[in-house]
């Protein structure tokens, strides 16, 4: 049996305050989550992984943009579509957000 464990992914955080330093890649840097949660979700399929266990603060805090969840939402269909079990636990941030309520 394999199993992915992450947390804390954070996807979409705002980072305020980034774009206060001249010549800082914030729009690369915003883009970061995703494209790393979109990694982790082809390496587990790849490797054929049993079980992918997300442990909290998928989202950051108050985040209001639904095209996060929407955006996990469809990562997670490509997890289960290939036969991969998924577990999603709650983390603080994640209670803070209208996403996930």
């Amino acid at each position: 049996m394999k199993i992915l464990h992450a947390a804390d992914l954070h996807i979409d955080s705002p980072l305020r305050g980034l774009d206060q330093y001249e010549g800082a890649p914030w729009e690369q840097l915003r883009q970061a989550p995703r494209d790393a949660f979109r990694n982790l979700v082809n390496e587990a399929i790849d490797e054929r992984v049993t079980l992918a266990l997300f442990a909290g603060d998928i989202y950051d805090g108050a985040w209001k943009d639904f095209n996060t969840g929407l955006f996990f939402s469809s990562e997670i269909a490509r997890l289960t579509d290939a036969g991969v079990a998924v577990v999603v636990l709650a983390g603080n941030h994640d209670a803070e957000s209208k996403i996930t309520k």
